[in-house]
């Protein structure tokens, strides 16, 4: 038998905790009545925090009449949900906790006269709020709780303006007297911009990030190409005087030598299937993005951000390394695929499943590329560092023609030298720009082992022989030698001087307590087991180059 549900089936009490919800922070509200904005087709949005009120307003379409009568709808929206980020028709209440009261101004587009919502927030939880203490003091029971529709149609309204009132094509949302409680949040101006920087479709910032033009293009262009929009919307915010246009948090600075590499970009498809594009830059060096905040991928739909960036990581392994020397975003662009309500990833579906089968694809296509780029850069270093000891011992060889088992260790030294950067030639790990001074690198060592064994030999044949001139071969291996040096690289990344900064330098973090037991390490072991401040150095930089290779998993 089918039961017959009414309006008293539904109470109030529902709103509030729908709100409480979804929109956790008093900052949620910005981002709904934003992602409104840009639904409707805005290019521009301001968002203005003065006093106790905020308000968010927009040039997109507007809204006539009709759909500001349906706006206020619970759970029921127009919007296409194929189209447009918010559907649920939940937004426009986010900011129920947050002031007392709501006004919406809008003129719909080619429409002559604006109207405006009133609802009346304050009145709405004073009425659940009386109920409870009623419910808890047995005055009424739960049959006789006020129903949605009831507590609603008697606390909003809908008036008509004149046009002077309110001329402009688009929507103005007021959040009057707002709660002390998240007021002093919702002023602080970088706290706000942060999030909205992050959550929001904002252009990339084209004067202070050398790829955001790049970036900005190559992704709307692939959009473009399968036939999907990538909006983009221009937003000012104002926190009492402070004014400031908003872009993406990129820039420069977040990147070691305010160098990002160039971004790779990648399609994130099925067979069947395009989801969207990502795009990430590569920090400079083999280290993490020192800001938590913008380290590795953050996942949007239709520009606005779902969920946080950690919560990216597992897609791209078990170890965090690669993603964590990321900045980038994975933009999805395809319409069935929906965020689910609280915004922290998509329903659950066999495309979520589908689409994350795709991303972990794309996932391992990054960690390769900056497994390779590690694999460059630490052939690189070993290049300098190989080319540098070289020149040390072609220098030491001069005054140690008299002792044989000096310059046998020389030799052992010299080959294990060459043989490891010819390896690293074998196994493709020199970039192409290098490959040529590797090589003549190897050619310079082998020639100057050769070169002692020549005088090993001469010394068993003739006797001890003292030289006090470098012969011409000697000579000849300097030069070649220094014009190996001219063609590489120098490396600006410091040395590590204490046990402590090895750990640190290969981006290790570390606590107080595990600082001060390295301290002790260092200073009983380490320490101690060098003769000299320039052994204890090399020990410290060989250490280090171990430890990195054993994590790059060489």
């Amino acid at each position: 038998m089918a039961i017959r549900v009414t309006k008293h089936h539904i109470g109030a009490e529902i709103i509030s905790i729908l709100t409480r919800g979804m929109y956790p922070d008093p900052k949620d509200a910005l981002r709904e009545y934003v992602q409104n904005g840009v639904d409707a087709g805005a290019d521009n949005i301001e968002i203005k925090i003065r006093g106790s009120s905020i308000v968010v307003a927009d040039d997109g379409y507007g809204m006539e009449e009709d759909i500001m009568k349906d706006a206020v709808r619970v759970g029921i929206s127009d919007k296409n949900p194929n189209a447009d980020v918010g559907f649920r028709g939940i937004g426009i209440y986010s900011a129920f906790h947050l002031c007392d009261e709501l006004r919406i101004y809008s003129r719909a587009k080619g429409k002559s006269n604006p109207n405006f919502l009133i609802f009346d927030f304050q009145n709405m939880r004073e009425t659940l709020k009386q109920q409870q203490l009623d419910r808890f003091k047995g005055k009424i029971t739960g049959e006789q709780l006020i129903d949605l529709q009831s507590i609603l149609q008697s606390n909003i309204k809908l008036k008509k303006l004149k046009l002077n009132k309110f001329p402009e094509t688009g929507t103005r949302v007021e959040m009057r007297n707002l709660d002390s409680s998240f007021f002093k949040s919702l002023s602080r101006f970088d706290e706000v911009a942060d999030y909205l920087r992050q959550v929001v479709p904002l252009h990339f910032d084209r004067n202070n990030f050398k790829w955001a033009k790049k970036i900005e293009e190559k992704v709307s262009d692939i959009c473009k190409e399968h036939k999907a929009q990538f909006n983009l919307v221009n937003l000012t915010l104002q926190v009492d005087t402070k004014i400031e246009r908003l872009y993406r948090p990129y820039t420069d600075n977040v990147f070691h030598d305010k160098s990002p590499l160039m971004p790779i970009f990648r399609k994130i498809k099925s067979n069947e299937d395009f989801f969207g594009v990502a795009w990430g830059c590569l920090n400079a060096v083999r280290k993490k993005i020192t800001n938590t905040s913008l380290r590795g991928f953050l996942l949007k739909k239709q520009g606005f951000a779902l969920g946080r960036r950690s919560e990216m990581a597992k897609h791209f392994g078990k170890r965090t390394t690669y993603f964590d020397r990321y900045v980038g975003e994975i933009i999805v662009v395809k319409q069935d695929l929906l965020p689910n309500a609280a915004r922290t990833d998509f329903e659950v579906s066999t495309l979520r499943t589908s689409f994350y089968e795709a991303l972990a694809k794309v996932a391992m296509d990054y960690n390769d590329k900056a497994n390779k780029y590690q694999e460059y850069t630490l052939g690189d270093e070993q290049l300098e560092s190989a080319i540098d000891r070289i020149e040390e011992l072609e220098s030491a060889i001069l005054f140690s023609y008299e002792k044989v088992d000096q310059l046998l260790d020389y030799i052992v030294e010299i080959r294990g030298i060459w043989k490891q950067i010819d390896d690293r030639i074998k196994r493709g790990s020199f970039r192409d720009e290098k490959i040529g001074a590797a090589k003549d690198f190897v050619k310079t060592a082998k020639s100057l082992e050769k070169q002692i064994q020549s005088f090993i030999k001469a010394k068993k044949d003739k006797g001890k022989t003292r030289r006090t001139k470098e012969t011409p071969e000697t000579k000849s291996l300097k030069r070649r030698i220094k014009l190996a040096k001219k063609r590489k690289k120098k490396s600006d990344e410091k040395q590590p001087e204490d046990l402590v900064e090895v750990f640190e330098s290969i981006d290790i973090t570390l606590s107080e307590e595990a600082k001060r037991g390295l301290e002790v390490i260092d200073e009983r072991f380490v320490q101690a087991s060098t003769s000299n401040r320039e052994d204890y150095l090399m020990v410290l930089k060989e250490l280090k180059e171990e430890l990195e290779d054993l994590l790059s998993g060489e």
